[in-house]
């Protein structure tokens, strides 16, 4: 049995409730496998919080550590003022969390020399780095990109570029640092996983690897490792509900705490709903997801139509009530994994090209999802699929079928299984 380290900034599920949250618990139980797990966790103050029992839940799920970085000032040269200085500290400000933390790297160090690991595996990259990895380069290590760091900026700023000269002299100085400090880190890792071939595009797949100069390959692979549905059982997909051909309710399921689902939701629902409440005005839709403010969900219970629900502990009776979910997310990093889960739980989806990224499969030939390019299209598919429920329940079953095939949680682990059989030699 092997002793492994995940490093993280974003602890497993249960103890947080996310996308994210749900793919570091199944790579730590696809480690599990292997022996056992420690979870090294550092991050920011949402770390640690929680409720009266929040600590005994983190022993409970072998964390180890729980550190939230203090961040430290940022001091430019005396030469560089005003604008100037302005701009060194937003370089430096993201630059900042590829650099190693001493306060974090000399916890990494108790830990290392305590429990004597036989892996280290990173999700993402930044903690790895502020967690000071290199400082232990006999321990083979693997890295789970998850999001490529300047891809994501790129995303963003495509959606949401900074402004004036001053934004773009300082956003392409932000994305080459980014993109710099990533390409010398990428060779402490043995193997690197992420989510989707669009990503492994960006990747050389022949970065060298720090793996010992007496194997036959000196290059670190990179392989897909998906985002997948998540389920708290053993090995077992979601459970679909039976279709609900009467409905005429949509769905959107997502963290509103994090801005591309926030600022997404706020766009269909002020730009597109009211076009698809005049042609059917029976129509509504319900808003599931933790972080809304007050005022918000104030602002969105008074347009017509919507159901503001927040928190919902369980889906299922989400899912079973709708005819078919909506994912308005136009820019953010990574695979949206509510794609995934709306088909797992046998509903279609209405969507962007943003959070088609990673499942191209959904929309060939005959598509499981509908894609829209802009606000009338996805109008237009949305009352389409409400009036049509052969159509949607046709595309529902594809897209579960593919989930099922694609997407589960036995593939998943079996790309971790082929990346730890090839660090351990078995």
């Amino acid at each position: 049995m092997k002793r492994i380290l995940l490093i993280t900034s974003v602890l497993p599920w249960p103890l947080r409730r996310n996308g994210g949250a749900q793919r570091s618990a199944l790579l730590k139980k696809a480690l599990e496998h292997w022996g056992h797990v420690d979870v090294f966790a550092v991050g920011g103050r949402e770390l640690q919080e929680g409720d009266p029992g929040f600590t005994d839940k983190l022993i409970a799920a072998n964390v180890t550590q729980c550190l939230v970085r203090r961040p430290r000032p940022l001091k430019p040269p005396f030469y560089m003022l005003g604008p100037l200085g302005n701009l060194w500290r937003t370089v430096r400000g993201y630059e900042s969390n590829y650099q190693t933390d001493p306060e974090v790297a000399i916890l990494l160090d108790h830990a290392i020399a305590a429990h004597q690991y036989d892996l280290i595996v990173s999700r993402y990259l930044q903690p790895a780095l502020q967690s000071g990895i290199d400082r232990h380069p006999a321990i083979p290590a693997l890295l789970d990109f998850d999001d490529i760091d300047w891809a994501t900026f790129d995303i963003d700023q495509a959606a949401k570029p900074w402004p004036g000269l001053g934004g773009k002299v300082g956003a392409r100085l932000v994305r080459d640092a980014i993109k710099t400090r990533c390409d010398r880190a990428m060779p402490r890792f043995r193997k690197i996983f992420v989510t989707s071939q669009e990503d492994r595009a960006l990747l050389d797949t022949s970065v060298p690897s720090s793996r010992p100069a007496t194997t036959k390959s000196t290059k670190s692979a990179v392989d897909v490792l998906p985002n997948i549905p998540f389920s708290e059982r053993d090995d077992v997909g979601l459970d679909p509900v039976a279709p609900a051909r009467e409905s005429r309710e949509l769905l959107f399921v997502g963290d509103l705490q994090f801005p591309p689902n926030r600022d997404g939701l706020d766009r269909f629902l002020n730009r597109i709903w009211p076009t698809i409440r005049i042609a059917i005005p029976d129509a509504s839709v319900s808003v599931v997801g933790r972080g809304l403010t007050d005022d918000r969900a104030a602002n969105w219970r008074g347009i017509g139509g919507v159901n503001v629900i927040g928190f919902a502990p369980d889906l299922v009776d989400c899912y079973r009530r709708c005819a078919f979910t909506v994912v308005p997310i136009y820019f953010g990093g990574g695979t949206k994994i509510k794609v995934l889960e709306s088909l797992a739980y046998g509903r279609t989806v209405v969507t962007t090209p943003s959070a088609m990224r990673g499942y191209a499969q959904l929309a060939e030939q005959m598509p499981a999802v509908a894609v829209a390019s802009d606000d009338d299209e996805f109008a237009a598919a949305c009352i389409r699929l409400l009036q049509s429920p052969d159509l949607r329940d046709a595309m529902a079953e594809r897209g579960r079928m593919i989930v099922a095939r694609e997407f589960s949680f036995s593939g998943f682990r079996q790309v971790v299984d082929r990346a730890l059989h090839e660090v351990f030699g078995q």
